[in-house]
């Protein structure tokens, strides 16, 4: 194979007790020792996963799981029609009945390749045409919103295969704006990203970082501590709780942090961490999650929590395995696991609790924000009851016009039709809203 599919061992199941710490979930995967993978967290109640085969046999697991009551019960569904030699790369939802996958080749190349919707909950899929072809290797779907996503694959003819969409998935269009790789030898991964509000990152198996703030309609390009995020002899997690802030951890035990996208790292002296997945927590204050999976590592297996950023790391638990994570917020957090048998038993835990984690949602709650677009003369007012940091402009297709550090933008060179202002507040949260010139 010209690429390394997944970065996950063949470790045997084993038989391990689970404290008050994580609830576990049942996955509903009809396979022993499979898990969830990747994760598309819609709400609280709401998220979809992938699986990963950790039996041994390097299958490729065709299945999506999907909740709608917070992991309480998941339902996994057999995409069917997929070809044999395709492996579901990465999953990204609108909601709890609408989501779109990615596939790859597995071994080969032509049909495999292809970007899937669903509308019924993941019963029943459908290929969307015009996306992806015969020498395609699809990595990565990502909405940033219910109309506004891009679908990414390995570079093709001097760039990376990027598609977007402004209307929910219904068209998409080539990005004209997709980054060209540092040579031919580079590809992305399956499902090698990280991502928050706007911001998107990629990574590469040279080590390189590819970052967007503005849904991909521009590109940066940092070198990271790695020289390659998942390779046989250099691999790495990353995650960001800002636009600027980000963890690294890489295969060697070495944490690593940025405080400018990405763009420089500095090792950061700390301990008790893993090395296997790291995210942050959603809404927090600088709360992070590491788990372990590799019973080699010079870290070993468990999990642990940082409340500074990464300073000092608490353990959850150690010397149990604990695999890739997604969350949502301080009470939506899930970690893989193995199912136990053919039932689709386990295969997910929900961790339980942090603690001094609360929900970043609960003051947000109490006051409804208020968001709307008035123009005048040439002149649009964003006007809102939350402080305003930035307002972008941009047209349907996802184009930026223009972006400003204030709430007012002026629209004068603007043509009749319709636009939308993307909202960056001060707290690092975002609000879209339409307006018209006449």
């Amino acid at each position: 194979m010209r690429k390394k599919l997944l970065s996950l061992l063949s470790i045997a199941a084993v038989a391990v007790s689970f404290g008050q710490t994580y609830t576990t979930q049942n996955s509903g995967i009809p396979s022993q020792s499979f898990g969830a993978r990747e994760y598309s967290i819609v709400d609280p109640n709401t998220a979809w996963i992938t699986y990963f085969d950790g039996s041994g046999g390097q299958t490729y697991p065709k299945y999506i799981g999907v909740t709608t009551n917070g992991g309480t019960s998941w339902k996994a569904n057999l995409v069917s029609n997929l070809p044999s030699n395709a492996l579901i790369s990465d999953v990204g939802a609108i909601n709890g009945t609408t989501a779109f996958i990615v596939t790859a080749p597995a071994a080969g190349s032509a049909a495999a390749n292809g970007l899937w919707k669903t509308t019924n909950s993941g019963t029943s899929w459908s290929k969307v045409s015009g996306v992806f072809g015969n020498s395609s290797f699809g990595n990565i779907v990502r909405f940033f919103d219910a109309n506004n996503g891009l679908v990414i694959g390995d570079p093709i003819n001097g760039k990376y295969e990027m598609y977007k969409t402004a209307d929910g998935g219904n068209t998409w269009t080539t990005l004209a704006t997709a980054p060209s790789p540092l040579s031919s030898e580079e590809y992305g991964y399956v499902a090698g990203k990280v991502s928050l509000g706007e911001d998107l990152w990629l990574t590469s198996n040279t080590g390189r970082i590819l970052h967007t703030n503005d849904r991909g309609a521009t590109w940066n390009s940092y070198f990271s501590p790695v020289d390659d995020f998942s390779g046989e002899t250099s691999s790495a997690s990353m995650s960001f709780s800002s636009s600027k802030y980000g963890l690294l951890i890489d295969n060697t035990a070495v944490l690593w942090v940025t405080k400018d996208s990405g763009a420089n790292w500095e090792p950061l002296e700390s301990s008790n961490y893993f090395d296997g997945d790291i995210s942050y927590i959603p809404g927090s204050e600088g709360i992070f999650l590491s788990t372990g999976f590799n019973q080699d590592s010079e870290l070993g297996v468990g999990s642990a929590y940082t409340k500074d950023n990464g300073d000092t790391w608490t353990k959850i638990d150690d010397g149990q395995q604990r695999f890739f994570i997604g969350a949502h917020d301080c009470k939506s957090v899930w970690v893989g696991h193995y199912t136990t048998d053919t039932k689709g038993t386990g295969g997910v835990l929900k961790l339980n609790d942090i603690p001094g984690c609360t929900l970043a949602t609960n003051e947000q709650t109490t006051t409804k924000v208020e968001l709307k677009a008035v123009v005048n003369a040439g002149t649009l007012n964003v006007v809102s009851n939350k402080e305003i940091k930035s307002v972008l402009v941009g047209d349907l297709t996802g184009r930026k016009l223009s972006e400003v550090k204030s709430k007012d933008v002026n629209i004068s060179a603007l043509k009749a039709g319709v636009y939308f202002a993307r909202v960056a507040y001060a707290d690092g949260s975002y609000g879209t809203v339409k307006f018209i010139v006449k």
